[in-house]
């Protein structure tokens, strides 16, 4: 099968154009910044969390709402099992405290000007090639069926996934709401970090 990665202009300029949005909103709600980063995962600043459920709200209902009026077809949905999914998830995670960034922030960084994350750059390409080589001898698992294969909350807890979406919205609702009380007691907030 071949495969093209730009397989026409309108991609390429349709891909730079979202991306420098995406960067700019980065940068905009602050989760470029180290501090912003660090802040929350010493879980004193949850800006990041707030962003992130914000997107993964918005983003939902746009992608069932496509669906549903029949603009996008199908569903492109992980094939790969939980356990390895976790796996994945805790090496980013890791990554992710020592450098400060996640890999979207990161370039955002570099863009405005932040020098500390050029080596996180350079690691993150040595990853990816490294991932590349050694892939084909997981392969074989990661391609292994489990309980959770190719499920949503919805498929997965029987409910209309409209259902999941308000569940997760009213989720939301409250942690910000909690999140926003401790913010006015001064419990936690924006964390300033100094390097020497």
């Amino acid at each position: 099968m071949e495969f093209h990665l730009f397989p026409n202009g309108f991609t390429v300029f349709f891909s730079l154009v979202t991306g420098f949005f995406f960067g700019f909103f980065l940068r905009r709600g602050g989760v470029s910044r180290f501090d912003t980063i660090i802040g929350q995962l010493l879980l004193r600043d949850f800006t990041v969390m707030k962003i992130i459920l914000t997107a993964i709200i918005v983003g939902s209902i746009g992608i069932y709402s496509l669906a549903f009026i029949g603009l996008i077809p199908t569903f492109h949905l992980s094939e790969t099992p939980i356990l390895f999914s976790a796996l994945g998830g805790a090496v980013f995670g890791v990554g992710m405290s020592i450098a400060g960034y996640c890999p979207g922030t990161a370039i955002a960084s570099i863009g405005e000007g932040s020098k500390d994350m050029i080596f996180g750059l350079l690691g993150m390409i040595f990853g990816s090639f490294v991932f590349n080589a050694i892939s084909p001898s997981f392969l074989p698992y990661i391609n292994q069926k489990d309980a959770l294969f190719q499920h949503t909350i919805g498929s997965f807890f029987a409910i209309p996934n409209w259902v999941a979406i308000a569940s997760i919205a009213a989720l939301w609702v409250v942690f910000v709401l909690i999140v926003q009380t401790f913010e006015r007691k001064g419990k936690i907030g924006r964390v300033e970090v100094i390097l020497h």
